[in-house]
């Protein structure tokens, strides 16, 4: 199948232009992601927007790309938004200065946003019928096994953000959940989180020596919002923590739904108040001073 031009994916929009009140493009090009998106940006900016249809363009990069090209302001012919994930920049700091019709988000990816107790605890009750919703939150026991991940999960991402922030080409992130996970349960394996550790920082350690590296970490610890939960802001979602959840769900509920499919329900149910943020900087891009969406 032949891919898309760039140009090709852009010029979908004049399909839509009746259908969507503004015109936002995104990263992610994987299946259900434009309603993932849409769900969650139509609930979350109130009922006088619509948004049918988000444009998925592929990598950061060329979503910058593309902003950059676009007339801002006044001279725009049709508002534009261009969504980029916070991925490890949050915690590295961005390499380029950003168009500002880009709004980045405040956590690490969209999937993030999907994240939390309730909308887990109403998909499992969906689930299996046969159990009351109060007897499944106790035994998923979110909160038990976020304390558990916590300490894990930041140490290795700190690690990967170090292994960003020097440019290193080291693998991190895509390494996925299953490197550090203990079983079907979705524990996290502390040893086997230590040993990629050690990998890594080894690795930084021989490439650009050990001042380099701590000078790095320091930077990155510095960098990290204490009144943020690290697992839901700075962790990915799409590669580690949902996957984790989903697998434990997965063992309470012996659910079989696939992954997208529980994606799109939690995009449906869960809180949008993590999304103000998104919301506010969207509003400064497409609405003038003197009119915003009620929000």
């Amino acid at each position: 199948m032949l891919e898309r031009t760039d140009a090709a994916k852009y010029a979908m929009t004049v399909f839509h232009e009746n259908f969507n009140d503004f015109d936002i493009y995104i990263e992610d090009t994987a299946p259900g992601y434009q309603k993932i998106f849409a769900s969650l940006l139509n609930r979350a900016m109130g009922d006088n927007v619509t948004i049918e249809r988000v444009f998925p363009l592929g990598s950061r990069n060329r979503v910058i790309e593309m902003a950059s090209r676009e007339p801002i302001g006044e001279i725009a012919k049709r508002p534009s938004v261009y969504l980029v994930d916070g991925d490890l920049y949050l915690l590295a700091g961005e390499i380029q200065n950003l168009p500002n019709n880009v709004v980045v988000l405040p956590r690490y990816c969209v999937e993030n946003f999907l994240i939390e107790e309730n909308a887990l605890a109403l998909i499992m009750d969906d689930e299996v019928p046969a159990e009351t919703i109060e007897k499944l939150r106790r035994q998923f026991d979110y909160h038990g096994w976020l304390t558990r991940a916590e300490t894990p999960l930041r140490e290795l991402f700190i690690v990967f953000a170090i292994a960003h922030k020097l440019r290193s080409g080291i693998q991190t992130v895509c390494r996925g959940y299953s490197s550090i996970c203990a079983d079907a349960t979705g524990e996290i394996d502390q040893g086997k989180v230590r040993a990629i550790c050690t990998e890594i920082t080894d690795q930084l350690t021989a490439q650009f020596g050990p001042d380099n590296v701590a000078r790095a970490h320091v930077e990155i610890e510095n960098s990290i919002n204490k009144s943020k939960c690290f697992v839901s802001t700075y962790v990915s979602a799409k590669d580690f923590s949902l996957p984790l959840l989903i697998a434990r769900m997965r063992s309470v509920t012996r659910s079989k739904a696939p992954n997208v499919n529980l994606k799109m329900r939690f995009s449906r149910i869960c809180n949008t108040d993590p999304l103000r943020e998104v919301v506010d900087a969207i509003n400064k891009i497409v609405n003038p001073p003197h009119q915003e969406f009620n929000t």
